[in-house]
Formats: structure tokens, C-alpha cells, sequence
């Protein structure tokens, strides 16, 4: 057993933030627009982080890694694709815990490469 990486617990509470953020906060979309899809955004990549970082605390795997930083950049990017931005605080929360959850893959990845270059 590896010892745990503080990383893959800031990604875990990414994770869980995104989750609460459409139950906590208030986001009304304009008229005539769903919010279903917001929050099955929010959702579906918070479970995904949190099923990223929960395992990834005890093992190394890269492609868990690598599976973070997608995940970050669709983050970053989903506010635009999903097209949310008519809600700052939902769009600067997905592209807070996007850019700490990619930051947080590429560190471990980087760490994990300099640990074995000797």
C-alpha cells in the first residue's frame, strides 16, 4: 500500500462540492431553460471525482490521473458547451473545481514520473 496523496483528497472534495452545488445554491436558470441539465452536469462529475480520488488515495494508477485532467478540462469548457453561463456562480464553480481537480492529476502524474526517474 502506497502511502496517501493529499491530492487525490482536494479531488475527492471537488467532487463533493460539485455535487452540492445545485442543492446548496440557488441557480435559477432564464425562462424557458431547463436546469436538469446543470445539474446532471454538477452530478454525474462529481461522482465521477469522488470515485476518481476516493481509491486513488491508496493506489497510483495513471489513468485514474489522466481521467482527472478530461475531467477538468470538460469542467472548464462546460459552462460554454453546456451553455451555463448566464449563472456566474455555477460557471465559476465549475471552472474552480475543473481546474483544481486537472491541477491536482497533473501534479500527481508529474510526482508519480519523478519518483521513479531515479
Amino acid at each position: 500500500m502506497e502511502r496517501m496523496h493529499f491530492q487525490d483528497g482536494i479531488t475527492l472534495v471537488a467532487g463533493v462540492v460539485l455535487v452540492a452545488t445545485p442543492f446548496v445554491f440557488a441557480i435559477t436558470p432564464p425562462e424557458g431553460m431547463s436546469l436538469t441539465l446543470l445539474i446532471a452536469n454538477f452530478a454525474i462529475a462529481g461522482v465521477a471525482a469522488i470515485i476518481l480520488g476516493a481509491p486513488a488515495l491508496f493506489y497510483f494508477r495513471k489513468w485514474e490521473e489522466w481521467l482527472d485532467i478530461v475531467l477538468g478540462v470538460w469542467l472548464v469548457a462546460s459552462p460554454w458547451v453546456l451553455g451555463f453561463t448566464y449563472s456566474p456562480m455555477a460557471m465559476w464553480i465549475a471552472i474552480a473545481c475543473g481546474i483544481v481537480i486537472a491541477a491536482m492529476g497533473i501534479w500527481r502524474t508529474v510526482e508519480e514520473n519523478g519518483e521513479h526517474a531515479y
